[in-house]
């Protein structure tokens, strides 16, 4: 199933909201090597490489990301698709 919290968060809504649930939804992954095949597994998260939704996606998790970090008193520089967290750790001993 499909978290869409952060999507309805940046006033994702209705149809297109909707179809984003089910893109996700159901999905399943299974490997191939030669001849041989692994099993089937449900996905839980994720985006499919190469889809034209994936760095849309991408930035609304990392943004989303950025912010819980931030106000947990990690600093968050983002750059593209990389993220670099700075955080000061002090000793009292």
């Amino acid at each position: 199933m499909c978290n869409c919290v952060c999507l309805t968060l940046t006033r994702v809504r209705g149809n297109l909201l909707q179809w984003l649930r089910e893109y996700f939804s159901e999905r399943t992954h299974q490997t191939r090597v030669g001849f041989a095949f692994s099993v089937v597994i449900e996905l839980l998260s994720g985006v499919v490489q190469g889809s034209g939704i994936g760095p849309l996606l991408f930035l609304s998790y990392s943004n989303e990301l950025a912010e819980i970090l931030e106000r947990a008193g990690v600093t968050v520089k983002l750059f593209v698709d990389y993220v670099k967290l700075y955080m000061e750790i002090a000793n009292d001993m």
